[in-house]
C-alpha cells in the first residue's frame, strides 16, 4: 500500500465528493475509486458506502481512519523536518514528450513540491527529437521521452508502455465496425510529426497504401490533435490515457482495428556523465508516478516495466 492511496481515504473521509477529492488531489474521480478499491480489496473490507447523493465512511473505515490518520501525519511531518533540515535542494530541468506530459507531468510536479519542496523544477516539453538534443547539449536534466537512439553518452530506465488506439469523432464510423486500413483511409490522418517514433510508424503501417489514397495533417501538439479529431478534422493514433474524459463522455471512440497498432515504450533518460542525488531522486519519482498511474488503468492501456 502507497502513501498516496492513503492520502486519498484520509481526503475521501473529510470531503465525502469523489469529484471533490479528485480536484483536491489533482487527478480524476475514476483514479480515486481505483485507490480506494485497491485498499478495500487488500484489506477485505469496504471503506464507504456510496450512492448518487453521498459518500459515507463505515465502520471498518472509521478505524481504518484512525490509523492513516496518523501515518499520514506522521509522513508529512518527516517531510517538513527534512526540509527545515536540509533536504534536498537545488535546480532541474525535466524534458518531457507531449503524449505523456498531460499524465505524468501534473503528478510529478506535485509529488517533487510537496515532498521536496526546496528543488526547483524547470518543464520543457517538446518532441523527442528535439528533447534528445537539448539533453546532449545539457540544456536539459532528464527527459521523459522514447527510447534512448544509442547513444553511449546516454543512460536510460525504462519507464512505462502505453497501448496506442486508432481514435474518431464519435460517429464517424458504425459502433462497433471491425476496421481495416482501407476504412482507416477513407478519413483524414492526423499523424505525428514526420521525424518522430510514431509520426513513422504510421507511415508504415499504412505503408501498403498508397499516400495520393488518403490525406494526412502532422501534429507536435497532442491537445491539438486531441481537438482536431473531436471537431472530426480526422482520425489519430493516441494513448488512450490521454483521453479518457473524451471517451468517457461519448465525443470521442477507440476503434477497432486490425492489424493493432503498436504500442509505445517510454523511457526516462539522462546524460552517463551525471550522477546527481537530484537526478536519481526526479526518476525515482517518475517511475513511482507510472507505477500509481498505471494502478489505475488496464494493462492493455498501460503496461510497467518488468
Amino acid at each position: 500500500m502507497n502513501i498516496r492511496f492513503i492520502e486519498t481515504v484520509v481526503c475521501l473521509a473529510q470531503l465525502r465528493s469523489f469529484r471533490a477529492t479528485a480536484e483536491q488531489m489533482g487527478i480524476t474521480p475514476a483514479a480515486i475509486s481505483s485507490r480506494i478499491l485497491a485498499i478495500e480489496n487488500e484489506f477485505g473490507i469496504r471503506l464507504f458506502d456510496r450512492d448518487s447523493k453521498e459518500v459515507r465512511i463505515t465502520p471498518d473505515g472509521e478505524e481504518f481512519l484512525s490509523g492513516a490518520l496518523k501515518i499520514v501525519g506522521d509522513y508529512r511531518s518527516l517531510v517538513q523536518t527534512l526540509a527545515k533540515t536540509g533536504g534536498t535542494q537545488g535546480r532541474i530541468s525535466l524534458g518531457v514528450v507531449p503524449t505523456v506530459a498531460p499524465s505524468l507531468l501534473p503528478r510529478i510536479i506535485g509529488r517533487l513540491k510537496t515532498d521536496y519542496p526546496r528543488l526547483i523544477v524547470s518543464v520543457v516539453t517538446d518532441s523527442g527529437r528535439r528533447l534528445l538534443e537539448m539533453l546532449d547539449n545539457s540544456d536539459l536534466d532528464l527527459i521523459l521521452s522514447v527510447r534512448n537512439d544509442g547513444s553511449p553518452g546516454r543512460r536510460e530506465a525504462p519507464l512505462w508502455t502505453l497501448g496506442m488506439y486508432w481514435v474518431a469523432q464519435t460517429g464517424i464510423f458504425p459502433s462497433g465496425a471491425k476496421l481495416g486500413i482501407q476504412d482507416l483511409i477513407s478519413q483524414p490522418i492526423i499523424s505525428y510529426e514526420k521525424s518522430s517514433l510514431n509520426g513513422q510508424r504510421i507511415l508504415d503501417y499504412l505503408g501498403a497504401a498508397s499516400q495520393e489514397e488518403y490525406v494526412i495533417h502532422y501534429s507536435n501538439s497532442l491537445a491539438t490533435t486531441i481537438n482536431l479529431v473531436e471537431a472530426g478534422v480526422g482520425i489519430s493514433v493516441l494513448p488512450l490515457i490521454a483521453v479518457q474524459e473524451q471517451l468517457r463522455d461519448g465525443t470521442l471512440t477507440a476503434l477497432d482495428v486490425q492489424p493493432r497498432f503498436p504500442s509505445t515504450d517510454y523511457y526516462i533518460l539522462w546524460l552517463q556523465a551525471s550522477n546527481s542525488q537530484m537526478h536519481r531522486l526526479v526518476a525515482e519519482v517518475a517511475c513511482n508516478t507510472a507505477k500509481e498511474i498505471a494502478s489505475e488503468y488496464s494493462r492493455d492501456l498501460v503496461i510497467l516495466p518488468e
